[in-house]
Protein backbone atom coordinates (compact mmCIF):
# COMPACT_ATOMS: atom_id res chain seq x y z
CA UNK A 1 0.00 0.00 0.00
CA UNK A 2 1.01 3.38 -1.17
CA UNK A 3 -0.13 4.46 2.66
CA UNK A 4 0.44 2.82 5.55
CA UNK A 5 -1.58 5.02 7.53
CA UNK A 6 -4.41 4.71 5.85
CA UNK A 7 -4.14 8.58 4.81
CA UNK A 8 -5.84 10.20 1.71
CA UNK A 9 -3.57 13.06 2.30
CA UNK A 10 -0.28 10.73 2.30
CA UNK A 11 -1.81 8.71 -0.24
CA UNK A 12 -2.18 12.43 -2.57
CA UNK A 13 1.86 13.21 -1.58
CA UNK A 14 2.79 10.25 -3.09
CA UNK A 15 0.91 10.77 -6.41
CA UNK A 16 1.62 14.02 -6.93
CA UNK A 17 3.92 14.55 -10.21
CA UNK A 18 2.89 11.10 -11.63
CA UNK A 19 0.75 11.24 -15.08
CA UNK A 20 -3.00 10.97 -15.26
CA UNK A 21 -2.90 7.28 -16.11
CA UNK A 22 -0.50 6.71 -13.48
CA UNK A 23 -2.45 8.20 -11.02
CA UNK A 24 -5.70 6.64 -11.44
CA UNK A 25 -4.00 3.35 -11.41
CA UNK A 26 -1.90 4.20 -8.10
CA UNK A 27 -5.69 5.18 -6.82
CA UNK A 28 -6.79 1.62 -8.41
CA UNK A 29 -4.47 -0.06 -7.23
CA UNK A 30 -4.46 1.64 -3.63
CA UNK A 31 -8.81 0.93 -3.20
CA UNK A 32 -7.92 -2.52 -3.90
CA UNK A 33 -5.26 -3.59 -1.60
CA UNK A 34 -7.28 -1.86 0.77
CA UNK A 35 -10.12 -3.50 0.19
CA UNK A 36 -8.34 -7.25 0.33
CA UNK A 37 -6.81 -5.89 3.50
CA UNK A 38 -10.49 -4.81 4.91
CA UNK A 39 -12.12 -8.37 3.91
CA UNK A 40 -9.25 -10.35 5.31
CA UNK A 41 -9.48 -8.14 8.94
CA UNK A 42 -12.21 -6.69 9.46
CA UNK A 43 -15.33 -7.77 10.89
CA UNK A 44 -19.10 -6.28 11.14
CA UNK A 45 -17.88 -3.08 10.24
CA UNK A 46 -15.06 -2.66 12.73
CA UNK A 47 -12.70 -0.87 10.74
CA UNK A 48 -13.96 2.73 9.77
CA UNK A 49 -10.60 3.93 9.14
CA UNK A 50 -10.34 1.82 6.33
CA UNK A 51 -13.70 2.05 5.14
CA UNK A 52 -13.38 5.54 5.15
CA UNK A 53 -10.24 5.82 3.16
CA UNK A 54 -11.44 3.33 0.58
CA UNK A 55 -14.44 5.71 -0.07
CA UNK A 56 -12.15 9.15 -0.14
CA UNK A 57 -9.67 6.65 -2.56
CA UNK A 58 -13.07 5.60 -4.98
CA UNK A 59 -14.19 9.62 -4.73
CA UNK A 60 -10.56 10.69 -5.56
CA UNK A 61 -11.01 8.23 -8.90
CA UNK A 62 -14.74 9.67 -9.79
CA UNK A 63 -13.06 12.92 -9.75
CA UNK A 64 -10.44 12.46 -11.92
CA UNK A 65 -11.98 10.22 -14.20
CA UNK A 66 -15.35 12.63 -14.60
CA UNK A 67 -14.29 15.77 -12.39
CA UNK A 68 -16.99 15.34 -10.11
CA UNK A 69 -16.41 16.28 -6.82
CA UNK A 70 -18.47 14.32 -4.13
CA UNK A 71 -19.36 15.64 -0.44
CA UNK A 72 -16.09 14.11 0.56
CA UNK A 73 -14.14 15.36 -1.46
CA UNK A 74 -14.93 18.99 -1.45
CA UNK A 75 -12.35 19.78 1.34
CA UNK A 76 -9.46 17.92 0.00
CA UNK A 77 -7.23 20.17 -2.08
CA UNK A 78 -7.32 18.58 -5.43
CA UNK A 79 -5.65 21.61 -7.41
CA UNK A 80 -2.66 20.06 -8.23
CA UNK A 81 -4.43 16.95 -9.93
CA UNK A 82 -6.58 19.31 -12.11
CA UNK A 83 -3.99 20.00 -14.68
CA UNK A 84 -3.60 16.20 -14.90
CA UNK A 85 -7.46 15.30 -15.19
CA UNK A 86 -7.90 18.03 -17.80
CA UNK A 87 -4.47 17.16 -19.77
CA UNK A 88 -5.76 13.73 -20.13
Amino acid sequence: MLSSSLSIAEFFEKAMGHSYQEIIHMADREATEVERLYYKTCRDDECEDIIQYIKNLKDFILYMRHGVRTRRTRHFNLQPFKRARLEQ
